[in-house]
């Protein structure tokens, strides 16, 4: 039976294929392992740690798919592999946002925007596409449904991938920015060039499968494309190992450094350690500015630049940002640091001056002018 044929009884119009899952479950098992392995080689967990996960989401999905495949009457199995496998991609999508964060980290004087709000920014709006696809996947699959509540489904999966195709653009756009300004300072690595060059590979994959949903669900499930299986194989299941090999042929652990508190010099060659680029707004305002407008217009972002600074200078604020970092605890019981003499809403509820391990970590321009006003202070005493 070819793949576009109709099957009697089959929910899924046609007989779905029983080896093609099987190949691609030893083939994201085996890339899937390949991640764990390089993250942990590289100690790259805060860049490429999810890289195993998202393998994983494809492998159950085929599996349950193979499991349908011989059950071609279920519902349960139709909806749970589409939704599994739709949520493979985002996460994929996912880890080219930590990348980039991390190369911006890298050179952070020629970053578009704080590097910090790169992840955060593109995983929260990533995060509602992954909510609308599995609140429209699983709508869509369900043949029991009305025709009005599929199509509904139908109708949340095409705004999810129409938000996907523009944080894609996005992104594209923003790395393609630091690209340039990076060529013009001459600061570009060749591993950081195959960085980039990867981030613009594995994005543009991503996008390719974007466009193949969205013209599956905008013609609906009476169209060739829903109908015929071979779309599938193609355009979700081999595009997508074609990204998860790229991005195990072309480790970006490897390639990056390990913290981001690592950062370039200007001069192009000499790798410093700074405090890391903090970003002290209340998380709402990042949210609804992630680019730091307002900063930029009252000059506020100004007193954040450390890479300038002197390698005491540097020393000094990292031992300040080691002693006002919170616990564990702290952390995950006030994830948006609220509360305590420096959260963002305690700090307003009471007048106590803070001790010496709570001092908020000082400004570039504070730094400055006390390492001026000291200077000044031991010419007078000279003289």
């Amino acid at each position: 039976m070819g793949m576009g044929d109709y099957s009697p009884g089959s929910i899924w119009y046609y007989a779905p294929n029983k080896v093609a899952p099987i190949i691609f479950i030893v083939l994201f098992f085996i890339s899937g392992c390949v991640h764990a392995w390089q993250t942990i080689k590289h100690k790259s967990w805060r860049t490429t740690i999810l890289l195993p996960w998202a393998a994983a989401l494809m492998i159950a999905g085929f599996t349950i798919r193979e499991v349908g495949a011989y059950n071609t009457s279920n519902l349960t199995y139709l909806i749970a592999s589409t939704v599994l496998i739709m949520s493979g991609p985002p996460v994929y999508a996912l880890i080219n946002y930590f990348i980039l964060s991390r190369v911006l980290y890298y050179i952070p004087y020629l970053a578009p925007m704080h590097p910090g709000r790169v992840a955060t920014t593109f995983v929260g709006l990533d995060a509602v596409c992954e909510i609308l696809i599995g609140q429209g996947a699983w709508r869509m699959a369900n043949s029991d449904l009305t025709e009005k509540e599929r199509q509904i489904g139908a109708h949340l999966v095409t705004a999810s991938l129409c938000l996907q195709a523009a944080l894609f653009g996005s992104f594209g756009l923003l790395a393609a920015q630091f690209h340039r300004r990076a060529n013009k300072e001459n600061l570009l690595s060749k591993d950081l060039r195959i960085v980039l060059y990867v981030l613009y590979v594995s994005a543009t994959i991503v996008t390719i499968r974007c466009i193949y949903r969205l013209v599956e669900y905008i013609e609906g499930w009476d169209s060739t494309v829903y109908k015929n299986e071979v779309f599938f194989w193609i355009f979700e299941a081999v595009i997508m190992f074609l990204n998860t090999l790229l991005l195990n042929f072309y480790h970006p652990g490897k390639r990056l450094p390990r913290s981001n508190s690592i950062f370039l010099d200007r001069d192009g060659v000499t790798e410093r350690r700074g405090p890391g680029w903090a970003d002290d707004r209340p998380w709402i305002v990042t949210v609804f500015d992630p680019f730091d407008i307002w900063g930029l217009v009252t000059g506020r972002d100004k007193k954040t630049q450390f890479w300038d600074m002197s390698d005491d200078e540097l020393a000094r604020l990292r031992a300040e940002a080691k002693a006002n970092k919170r616990s564990f605890v702290a952390a995950f019981l006030d994830p948006f640091h609220l509360w305590g003499r420096r959260g963002y809403i305690g700090k307003h509820l009471t007048k106590k001056p803070l001790s010496g391990n709570e001092r908020a970590i000082p400004s570039v321009a504070e730094v400055k002018t006390e390492e001026n006003t000291k200077s000044g202070q031991d010419v007078k005493d000279l003289v």
